[in-house]
């Protein structure tokens, strides 16, 4: 009978540390998807370049997208000017981040179960508005000087400031 007792027990201790361990697993495997997107956006998003003055890729956003032309693109080698797009867009009761490449795919990043979810933009008297090029003021830089996502994870509000290189051009 105490050898019962005694095996329930270590079984018990053992199914514990079982479920322990998947718990831990499942949690850290959420992390690291987390850390994996927020580097995607924030490489992206770092890299953004002019464009010509009157070229076709000149950014521009909105409070749920904004696109211009980055050195850091997801689908192609560092340091080559590549088309991009980043938006929210809502259904269904899911918000979902994009990333849409110069081919026009697009790849889902992220979600979460609220239609909470904008972009700012941060200009250069560190004023932040809601679409860029701001329409307000004569000599706008092309590209902001910090971009912010407000979005969540895990059901709790989540904020990536990401500061773009300076650029002092007003194209």
């Amino acid at each position: 009978m105490l050898v019962s007792f005694i095996s329930a027990l270590l079984l018990e201790g053992f199914s514990y540390v079982l479920h322990l361990r998947s718990s831990f697993l499942a949690q850290f495997e959420d992390l690291q998807r987390g850390a994996l997107q927020e580097y995607w956006f924030r490489s992206t998003t770092s890299a953004i370049i002019t464009d010509y003055h009157d070229g076709k890729h000149i950014f521009k956003g909105d409070e749920h997208s904004f696109s211009g032309l980055t050195l850091a693109a997801l689908d192609q080698n560092i340091g080559v000017p590549t088309s991009f797009t980043w938006k929210m867009e809502y259904a269904d009761g899911i918000m979902t981040l994009r990333y849409q490449n110069s081919k026009n795919e697009t790849w889902n990043v992220s979600y979460w179960f609220s239609q909470a979810g904008s972009f700012h933009y941060m200009a250069k008297d560190g004023k932040w508005h809601t679409s860029w090029p701001p329409k307000v003021g004569l000599k706008i830089p092309q590209i902001p000087r910090v971009i912010q996502l407000q979005g969540q994870r895990r059901n709790k509000p989540l904020t990536w400031i990401v500061k773009l290189s300076e650029n002092d051009e007003t194209k």
